[in-house]
């Protein structure tokens, strides 16, 4: 609520809570004239005083949340350590590198006639790499049979 000095010079902001019901003396922080303010009106301080029980309830419950977060067993909480992945990642990656490379070398054997067509310079590197299939196909003939159709280590 909002009273004014005796003087109307000066106003002041003050709960209605600490005038009270009945009223009481007041003295002014500036002019030190003292005066007897009259209550605010029973509604205005009825609203008041239950915005007020409001406010303590919130502050209390938000102090009863806080409590109780302090007050938790610590033994519950384990902290985990996290493993540097980092190094996994890398490995991972080097996997999917030679997969690709794997799989472009297949697509290339598969297509080594258009290639050394288009590309004369690769066809000493089709005579080595069939060599190699070669090889390949007589010590691990189930392995390649995966990889390369029947057709295809026929010739």
């Amino acid at each position: 609520m909002i009273i004014e000095c005796a003087c109307k010079k000066y106003k002041f902001a003050v709960k209605a809570e600490e005038i009270g019901v009945n009223g009481r003396v007041v003295q002014c922080g500036v002019c030190d004239q003292k005066w007897f303010q009259e209550p605010a009106s029973t509604e205005e301080f009825k609203l008041l005083k239950e915005n007020l029980v409001k406010e303590k309830e919130k502050i209390e419950s938000k102090a009863e949340n806080k409590k109780n977060l302090k007050d938790k067993d610590k033994k519950n909480y384990i902290p985990i350590k996290y493993k540097d992945k980092s190094d996994t990642s890398h490995f991972k990656i080097l996997i999917i590198i030679f997969f690709i490379i794997f799989i472009g070398l297949i697509f290339m054997y598969e297509n080594r006639a258009f290639l050394s067509g288009q590309y004369p310079q690769l066809s000493e590197f089709f005579i080595l790499f069939e060599e190699f299939v070669e090889y390949l196909n007589q010590y691990y003939k189930d392995f390649l049979e995966i990889f390369f159709p029947k057709k295809l280590l026929e010739k």
